[in-house]
């Protein structure tokens, strides 16, 4: 329904408002525009907090220019992470709690402005309708893994003040699981981007096509990680008696691979890399000579690789090729409905300063709490008084307008099954029955 011309159109005036003609723009126009308006996205968040009401403040909450102020947001904190993996500024490496660096501060107001978000986010839709979307799930896990680094970070400035050289330091020390972490969160927020790309008409529907290959992927690891398993169990308890010693380097990443398979961890480790082909067959062998244990590893080794490689790969590339095609039969339509609930997302009122501005109480903010307060302390009292013919018109007007509703959706459907209908030009055509 949301894909038809007219709503669209509606849809599109209210996206670009004080913006006409921007779809007939030349594309340098469109572009300097958006860079002008990202540039002084602070100044503007400024005016915003100051004078809401105010033209610049009434500007701002329109959705087109909310959704570029985000994105340059965004974008300025991504920058700020590349800053923060370039250690531009000193940090004593051999510290076993550095103090933060200047750009890591300025990185932690961008944090705390995404988990603001998120909370708001989840009190005002509920946690069902928070957890239904793909996105809101990774920004809680990139949230998470941030949260856990300025923790671990913490942890280790407390406790782990000395200077020691770093290749003493313990494999679980609170700040190497702190640069491991915050890695991990690094990517993910890198990865976040790609939710932009809806906006786009080139970029949305290749951006759909991924979303539902991604969820074709999901289905073959979880068939790859039972082979993965059922091979590493069968494999380990062979070679299990044959570890071996006095070797520098033990495992498969040395330069002389060895020990591949006497340990549960190091088996699936191997099976894992042998499908890029980063495994050498001599790890089969044995000191001892042993030819059948030899020849039946072998034989186990090979097949694994026959049915990751041949069968499951195959199917996995069958999978998302019929994934792609069904998307690129329906790109439009698949394309304009994720693009209005995108567009939905900015028409709602609220959220309208992106990170970090959104954590400096505004106003507008301060006025609501006291509303808030009012009606959720001092309104217990009027409610109390309340008269039951008050409390019979209340719940006559929500009859009232619940009907209303009812009645808006059964015109849709009719007018949404005539129109089918009419396109199908046959004998039966679909009723209502089919959407009850």
């Amino acid at each position: 329904f949301v894909a038809q011309p007219n709503c669209q159109q509606l849809l599109a005036s209210r996206w670009y408002d004080e913006f006409p003609g921007w779809r007939r723009r030349h594309w340098a126009g469109k572009f300097i525009t958006c860079i002008f308006i990202g540039l002084l996205f602070p100044l503007f968040a400024i005016c915003y907090l100051v004078a809401p009401k105010s033209r610049i403040g009434l500007f701002i909450r329109k959705p087109f220019f909310k959704f570029i102020c985000h994105t340059a947001s965004y974008l300025t904190f991504l920058f700020l992470l590349l800053l923060a993996s370039r250690h531009i500024a000193p940090s004593g490496h051999d510290r076993q709690g550095p103090m933060p660096t200047p750009v890591e501060w300025m990185i932690l107001p961008w944090i705390i402005g995404f988990i603001w978000t998120e909370i708001k986010q989840m009190w005002d839709g509920g946690l069902q309708d928070y957890i239904h979307d793909w996105w809101n799930l990774m920004d809680f896990v990139m949230n998470s893994l941030y949260l856990a680094t300025i923790s671990l970070k913490l942890v280790a400035y407390i406790k782990c003040n000395d200077i020691t050289p770093r290749d003493d330091w313990e494999m679980w020390h609170p700040t190497l699981v702190a640069e491991a972490v915050f890695a991990i969160a690094n990517i993910f927020s890198s990865l976040r981007l790609i939710s932009l790309f809806t906006a786009n008409s080139h970029l949305g529907p290749l951006q759909i096509s991924l979303g539902r290959m991604l969820l074709d992927i999901l289905k073959f690891l979880f068939i790859y990680c039972l082979v993965l398993v059922a091979f590493a169990n069968g494999l380990n308890q062979l070679y299990f008696y044959y570890e071996t010693k006095g070797h520098n380097c033990t495992g498969i990443r040395c330069k002389d691979q060895n020990n591949a398979f006497t340990t549960l961890f190091e088996t699936l480790q191997s099976l894992f890399w042998s499908i890029f082909g980063l495994i050498s067959l001599y790890v089969t062998n044995v000191e001892p000579d042993h030819k059948f244990t030899e020849f039946v590893g072998a034989t186990m080794f090979g097949t694994y690789n026959i049915i990751s490689l041949v069968v499951l790969l195959n199917m996995l590339i069958a999978m998302m090729n019929n994934s792609y095609q069904h998307i690129a039969d329906h790109a439009d339509i698949e394309w304009k409905f994720a693009r209005t609930k995108l567009w939905m997302s900015y028409f709602e009122e609220g959220g309208t300063l992106p990170p970090p501005f959104n954590i400096i109480p505004s106003p507008k903010s301060t006025w609501y709490l006291i509303n808030w307060i009012k009606i959720h302390i001092f309104g217990r009292r009027l409610r109390s008084t309340e008269t039951f013919g008050a409390l019979g018109r209340r719940a006559a007007e929500k009859v009232r307008l619940s009907h209303q509703y009812q009645e808006v959706l059964r015109n849709l459907v009719k007018r949404y099954v005539a129109a089918m209908i009419r396109d199908a030009k046959k004998e039966e055509g679909l009723t209502e029955e089919n959407f009850k």
